[in-house]
């Protein structure tokens, strides 16, 4: 249930980005970039990253949301299950872990994992933008009382597969041109 006044008719994150898209236009495009822009991770990588991030958090809004994506993407939950245990994943979940839950503990060895893995540099990177990005998705959507619902997941999941990030980034730009 929604907490503020403001946010009593929200139902999913888009509604909060869309209440004031001045503000969170830049954000949304970051979203984008991060989520759905070039990088040596694939979608469903990322998908699976949001994931197991809002898992630790407890998000179950991103939860709902993120696994609606990765549906539409054509990974279900065994799939995201062997792709969280394959070799390649672990040292990245295993930083998620440690970077959600105490993040003043990451160092060099959390790192180096990861390239040991076969990940580029440039993957690093993406992987600390992703797990930080949903360190802030999480408390945004559940600070505003943010529950979700399944029709919602049905409908937004298949969507963003299809379309990724960017058309919200873009509707909120549309917003802000014309204000």
């Amino acid at each position: 249930m929604p907490f503020s006044l403001h946010s009593q008719d929200f139902q999913s994150v888009a509604d909060v980005f869309m209440r004031d898209p001045k503000r969170y236009h830049p954000f949304t495009q970051f979203i984008a970039g991060v989520m759905s822009g070039d990088s040596d991770l694939s979608r469903v990588e990322r998908e699976t990253i949001a994931l197991y991030v809002s898992g630790l958090n407890d998000c179950r809004y991103c939860i709902g949301s993120h696994q609606a994506v990765l549906n539409g993407l054509g990974a279900d939950e065994a799939a995201v299950a062997s792709a969280q245990d394959s070799p390649r994943m672990r040292p990245i979940l295993e930083l998620a872990h440690k970077l959600t839950q105490t993040p003043g503990a990451v160092g060099q060895t959390d790192i180096d994992a990861v390239r040991a893995a076969g990940w580029s540099d440039q993957a690093v990177e993406d992987v600390i933008n992703v797990i930080s990005l949903f360190a802030f998705m999480n408390r945004l959507v559940d600070g505003f009382g943010i529950e979700g619902s399944s029709q919602i997941f049905k409908k937004s999941g298949p969507m963003i597969a299809q379309h990724g990030y960017g058309p919200l980034a873009q509707a909120l730009g549309q917003k802000v041109g014309a204000a």
